[in-house]
C-alpha cells in the first residue's frame, strides 16, 4: 500500500537524508558540497515546507468533511 506523503513524508526525508549522509562519507568533494548546497539543502528545505502546507491542508479537507456530514 503506497504512503501517504502528509503522514509519511517526514520519515521518507529522513531516510533519504540518511543515505545522502552515508554517501557523503565516501564521496567528499567540491562537486559533493556543491550538491549539497545547491540542490540537496534546498531541496530538503523545500520539502520539509510543502509537507507542512500539506498537512494543513489535508486538516482543513478534514474539518470541511467533518462540517458537511449529516
Amino acid at each position: 500500500m503506497p504512503g501517504r506523503p502528509d503522514r509519511d513524508g517526514d520519515h521518507h526525508l529522513r531516510v533519504l537524508d540518511a543515505a545522502w549522509d552515508k554517501t557523503r562519507q565516501h564521496w567528499n568533494d567540491d562537486l559533493t558540497r556543491r550538491f549539497d548546497t545547491d540542490h540537496w539543502t534546498p531541496l530538503l528545505g523545500e520539502s520539509r515546507s510543502y509537507l507542512a502546507a500539506l498537512r494543513k491542508l489535508m486538516e482543513l479537507l478534514n474539518a470541511a468533511e467533518r462540517d458537511t456530514e449529516y
